[in-house]
């Protein structure tokens, strides 16, 4: 089922609340409260403007291929991650909602070989740490998602990329 934009603009307005002073917590919540409407409103393929706009400019900009071992940040129901699963990358993808965790398992078992999904929060240290794996990512993108993150860091991922790569956060700007 596609849901219009306004549809997906309030629920996201609900999601993140009114003001720009909520605490990782609290935030945390609204989005387990809301996990599974946004899987739903997602599907598989996720929405005409992350296929048609974000997804293009963020994989021309990544550049992902089968060498890759790519993290993704906040990666929501695992869209993404199977796209880039597609490509022949390796991910971990991580959120901080549990539940949107289970859903991305469950959507995106088919590609389990390629992806590790955990629960991760982007504004613990100790949390980013734990994601450390026995090789050094190449890449790392956050789609869609870092603007809505409170209290992050701004060089939590510092050690956790292969030398010359860089992170890579898709957004568009209305």
């Amino acid at each position: 089922m596609e849901y219009s934009k306004e549809d997906l603009m309030e629920a996201k307005k609900q999601i993140l609340g009114v003001g720009e002073n909520m605490g990782t917590e609290e935030s945390k919540k609204i989005w387990e409260e809301n996990a599974q409407f946004w899987d739903n409103a997602m599907g598989d393929e996720s929405n005409e403007f992350h296929r048609e706009v974000v997804r293009p400019k963020v994989t021309e900009l990544l550049s992902p291929n089968p060498a890759d071992y790519i993290l993704d940040i906040a990666c929501g129901n695992g869209n993404y991650s199977s796209y880039l699963a597609q490509r022949g990358a390796s991910v971990v993808a991580f959120d901080y909602s549990k539940k949107m965790i289970e859903l991305a398992k469950r959507r995106q078992s088919q590609y389990a070989k390629q992806i590790e999904f955990c629960v991760a929060d982007a504004t613990d240290r100790k949390s980013i740490l734990e994601l450390k794996r026995n090789r050094a990512f190449t890449k790392a993108v956050s789609n869609m998602a870092i603007m809505d993150i409170t209290d992050i860091e701004p060089h939590w991922l510092s050690g956790k990329l292969q030398d010359g790569e860089a992170l890579l956060q898709g957004q568009a700007q209305r």
